[in-house]
């Protein structure tokens, strides 16, 4: 590559890689633990400021996101701090659609190959247009759940960024795509469930352990910071992870219950019970909350856009069975009692979210 260079093509990404150069993926962490381009690092753009100290100073960085924007962002932070960056055009979601235009093209071209892949009439169809990430996913999740291996579901969606979403989770789940594309404003999917595969290593058929849990801290009080927070730990449960959200401080008042019986305190603890939110619903928002009216502003612009409000993501991250586990430590500083908490919350301490942490992969911290 010229030291001149100032932009890259996916095209040049496997080659970068083949020659160790330094790639990072700016997108969010479980965007990243989806998938990614091979020996990529991953600092979300969000963070790059507060993490410099990690990058290289000694290496040109490559840096790609999903499609082009917050690559650009990243490259401008990075150069402006004196690095050498450089941004992948049309981001990650270019990169996959080479291989799968590659994949299909082999496809089509191979011996006794049909021309369009055999699909069962009597498959299952859902209509999940209008709903927004992860709503797709967690449908897709939850009708497999009640299918038999082989059998088949057509779903047809609004939310363009389920084509690379339900790849990925067909990947780690282990079931088949057999359609995923683009007709007029929808896209539609056909899936077919797989039997579960044994997990062995080699011929002697033993069983490899694995981690592929997911861990989060929630420390935010912030609504949209907390709903981002279900929304990722919902999408990693829909593919098989197992999932804790250790609350803790200011976190603590997402789990709690609108309809607790009211609490005699006295002094800083009635001080406390009086200056934070009653429940999930009542949270303020990170940015521009302006007295309350932010908070009412974005979640009536939820409703209309048909995002889940943060009490119905709860409830859903509760039946899909994420687990959630409150700081009893931090309880005792705020001046929060256990009856005050949703009834299907966990109590621990660090010893709790260290051990669930131990057996996982992703950890994030909200």
């Amino acid at each position: 590559m010229s030291d001149i260079q100032t932009k890259y093509h996916i095209n040049d990404a496997d080659q970068l890689v083949e020659a160790n150069e330094y790639l990072l993926d700016v997108r969010e962490p479980f965007e990243y633990e989806m998938g990614h381009i091979a020996e990529a690092d991953n600092v979300s753009v969000n963070e790059i400021e507060e993490r410099l100290d990690e990058l290289p100073k000694d290496r040109r960085i490559h840096v790609y996101c999903q499609r082009g924007k917050r690559g650009a962002n990243a490259e401008a932070i990075l150069k402006r701090n004196g690095f050498d960056a450089v941004n992948l055009e049309e981001g990650y979601s270019a990169y996959t659609g080479k291989y799968d235009s590659a994949n299909e093209a082999a496809e089509e071209n191979a011996p006794g190959s049909n021309e369009n892949v055999e699909l069962n009439p009597s498959r299952v169809k859902v209509e999940a247009s209008g709903l927004q990430c992860p709503g797709p996913l967690l449908k897709v999740n939850e009708v497999m759940g009640e299918l038999e291996p082989g059998q088949q579901m057509e779903i047809t969606v609004t939310d363009f960024g389920f084509c690379t979403d339900v790849e990925a989770w067909a990947r780690k789940t282990g079931h088949s795509v057999l359609k995923n594309e683009k007709s007029g404003d929808k896209v539609v999917v056909v899936l077919q469930k797989n039997a579960p595969q044994s997990k062995t290593d080699g011929e002697d058929h033993q069983m490899v352990e694995t981690k592929d849990g997911a861990t989060m801290v929630v420390f935010s009080g912030d609504m949209d910071k907390a709903l981002a927070s279900f929304i990722i730990a919902t999408g990693a449960k829909s593919m098989g992870k197992d999932v804790t959200m250790f609350f803790t401080f200011w976190g603590l008042n997402v789990i709690k219950d609108p309809n607790a019986p009211k609490k005699k305190k006295s002094g800083l603890d009635k001080a406390f019970s009086m200056m934070m939110p009653k429940s999930a619903s009542k949270l303020p928002i990170s940015n521009m909350n302006m007295f309350g009216l932010g908070s009412k502003m974005i979640q009536y612009v939820m409703k209309k856009k048909k995002v889940d409000a943060l009490t119905e993501m709860i409830e859903k991250a509760d039946k899909l069975g994420v687990k959630m586990v409150a700081c009893t430590m931090s309880m005792d500083i705020m001046a929060i009692d256990e009856d005050e908490l949703l009834p299907n919350v966990n109590f621990g301490g660090v010893g709790t979210y260290l051990g669930d942490a131990e057996n996982g992969n992703l950890n994030l911290f909200i």
